[in-house]
């Protein structure tokens, strides 16, 4: 044993040698992920080929080329969260939610958001969901020949998505909700942190026009402080394996291309939605008009993820309840806010079902 130093136990020397000989594995198998690392293409991201058909400023509708024999013919349009890039849901092939859909015969397009800058500091909450999504909504429409679309939102743009089902129910034949908050009162740590008490919108925006996307990461990470290091850890037990190097590369590619919450639209989000709750209460107006989520009356699909620490499954939920529609599901999965979409587990969980429900809907 070594006598004791500084105020320190004795200290084992087999233990030394032990922990001298996990570290140096440790360093081998970083060395190696890192290696790997640097060998890979980052921008391996959204490969399922598409073509542009609508352009409004930085805003694209991408259509996804067909490459199943028979396609469905209800067309959908997928709506991702402003925060994020578009291709979250088309990371790469294997591992691209898009792909699986187009896979399967659903006739798919995407509202890509375009990062958010400068100009969009007076871009309103209502203009996003009304005026911008409502013109990709008419596009798909006018695209597919007319008739009511199928809409999927994930995450914020499940929101925007519910909010727009509510008041324009004729547009849509078929809603999915995945990862949406609609509850904004829950048991989650965002809820208490964006309290009015808590936090004071008013001086962020009007200081720094915004909230910045380097913040917002931080906010998120600390939702969970340990999971950076821990998937550092999972990324050097790979030893350099190509495929889950490369699922690593698509993934962080995804958690920090973010992009600020800008000005009004987030001024009015926090407020209205985080700080009053008004979206469950039926109290909050868009456009001049009361939201009433038991105005949705079209076939609903409700996701949520067990584990999602940004939109808690009872937060999400809640729109299955409140909907009148006769045909509803409310799908309850294992996973995070990110896993239950683009993970491993996703292929055989949520991708599946979700292409069942909407060739059931289209029939």
């Amino acid at each position: 044993m070594f006598p004791p130093f500084w105020g320190f136990p004795p200290v084992n020397p087999a233990m030394l040698q032990q922990m001298q000989q996990y570290v140096e594995q440790m360093q081998g198998r970083f060395d190696a992920s890192f290696r790997a690392l640097l060998a890979l293409d980052p921008r391996v991201v959204a490969q399922t080929p598409a073509d542009v058909v609508f352009r409004k400023n930085k805003l694209r509708l991408l259509h996804y080329r067909a490459v199943a024999p028979q396609v469905q013919p209800v067309p959908l349009l997928v709506v991702p969260s402003i925060l994020t890039r578009y291709y979250a849901l088309d990371l790469m092939p294997g591992q691209s939610m898009i792909e699986y859909l187009v896979g399967r015969g659903i006739d798919v397009y995407l509202l890509d958001w375009g990062p958010t800058g400068k100009e969009d500091r007076s871009t309103t909450f209502d203009q996003y969901v009304t005026t911008r999504l409502g013109q990709f909504v008419q596009q798909v429409r006018e695209h597919a020949g007319g008739q009511p679309i199928s809409l999927l939102g994930y995450s914020l743009g499940g929101t925007w998505a519910a909010i727009y089902s509510a008041l324009f129910p004729e547009d849509i034949r078929n809603l999915v909700a995945i990862a949406a908050p609609i509850n904004f009162h829950d048991d989650g740590v965002l809820s208490q942190w964006a309290r009015k008490e808590r936090f004071n919108v008013d001086l962020v925006v009007d200081t720094i026009g915004a909230m910045p996307a380097p913040l917002m990461q931080a906010s998120f990470r600390m939702l969970k402080p340990t999971l950076t290091i821990a998937q550092q850890l999972a990324l050097a037990d790979t030893s350099g394996e190509l495929d889950v190097v490369q699922d690593y590369l698509a993934m962080q590619s995804w958690l920090t291309d973010t992009t600020p919450w800008l000005g009004e639209a987030y001024r009015t989000y926090i407020k209205e939605c985080y700080q009053e709750n008004h979206l469950v209460q039926g109290k909050l107006v868009v456009a001049g008009r009361r939201v009433d989520l038991r105005s949705i009356t079209c076939a609903l699909l409700t996701v949520t993820a067990a584990k999602d620490q940004l939109c808690p499954p009872r937060s999400s939920a809640v729109l299955h309840d409140l909907a009148s529609s006769t045909d509803k599901q409310l799908l309850e999965l294992p996973g995070g806010h990110v896993s239950m979409v683009s993970g491993r587990k996703a292929i055989n969980q949520l991708w599946p079902q979700l292409a069942d429900w909407l060739i059931r809907q289209s029939a």
